[in-house]
């Protein structure tokens, strides 16, 4: 799991989320699935709350892209409220789109 892997560049504020958020996936679970629980960390829900991964991207092919490509390939792509880079180095870059979740409180 990522929890308590990774660190907020943002102040820690108990009534809202960390503006970006760093995970590492490298470790027993895909890249997949640890997006899904970083930015689930990062909305502040359980990862069953936010949408199927696989109605953004193919979870096969993120997975294949970063654990068989080089260190160096990122993925950046949009997922529920927030904007995702995820590295084949292991890194996780959560960044909340604070667009949506205007467009989502209206």
């Amino acid at each position: 799991m990522c929890a308590g892997t990774g660190s907020s560049d943002a102040p820690d504020q108990s009534d809202s989320p960390p503006e970006a958020v760093h995970h590492n996936w490298q470790g027993l679970e895909s890249p997949s699935v640890a997006v899904v629980e970083a930015v689930a960390a990062a909305t502040d829900q359980t990862p069953t709350g936010l949408p199927l991964l696989q109605n953004t991207l193919d979870p096969d092919a993120l997975n294949a892209l970063l654990t068989k490509g080089a260190a160096s390939v990122t993925v950046s792509f949009q997922y529920a409220e927030a904007i995702v880079s995820a590295s084949g180095d292991g890194s996780i870059k959560i960044r909340i789109d604070k667009d949506a979740r205007e467009r989502d409180s209206i």
